[in-house]
């Protein structure tokens, strides 16, 4: 954690203990309020995945026959799959993931979550992370598929390197 984000979080602790200190009845009424708001949420989203993972009964090989193999690295299927999978459930990591499936609205995803796993899954398929920025595609992820596609738009990494040199 940066120093910043420390000193962010120790004024903010500071604040809540002065808050228990001076009102301890409301302040325990307002954590354990937000705790279990917190928890409701978690827990809906859990479901909410539970429910998709038994409505959906794709394997991979559905998610690959979205892409055309002769314009699509399968490594960068592969490792999209799996990626995704492993950031919805740690338990079970493979997720029936669809490539028309939108990242902000169906998998409710930030978009750092997005990068890292972007970075990941380039990084897995052997695909170069230098120059994001001046992908076409960059401003145009909204579904799994466009996140597969972004990343093979990518120069692999020996010809990237190649370029450098």
């Amino acid at each position: 954690m940066p120093v910043m984000g420390k000193i962010v979080l120790t004024v903010f602790l500071a604040a809540i203990g002065y808050w228990v200190f001076v009102a301890p009845y409301q302040a325990l009424v307002g954590l354990g309020t937000m705790i279990g708001l917190i928890t409701v949420t978690c827990l809906i989203e859990r479901r909410r995945f539970a429910k998709l993972r038994q409505q959906r009964g794709d394997t991979i090989c559905e998610f690959r026959k979205a892409f055309n193999l002769r314009e699509v690295d399968p490594w960068i299927i592969r490792a999209t799959y799996e990626a995704f999978g492993a950031w919805i459930s740690q338990n079970e990591p493979f997720f029936p993931l669809r490539a028309g499936d939108s990242i902000d609205r169906d998998l409710r995803m930030h978009p750092e979550d997005m990068w890292e796993l972007a970075y990941e899954v380039a990084h897995r398929a052997g695909y170069d992370v230098a120059n994001w920025e001046a992908s076409p595609l960059v401003g145009e992820i909204r579904t799994v598929q466009d996140f597969v596609l972004f990343i093979n738009h990518q120069p692999r990494r020996r010809e990237a390197e190649q370029v450098a040199t």
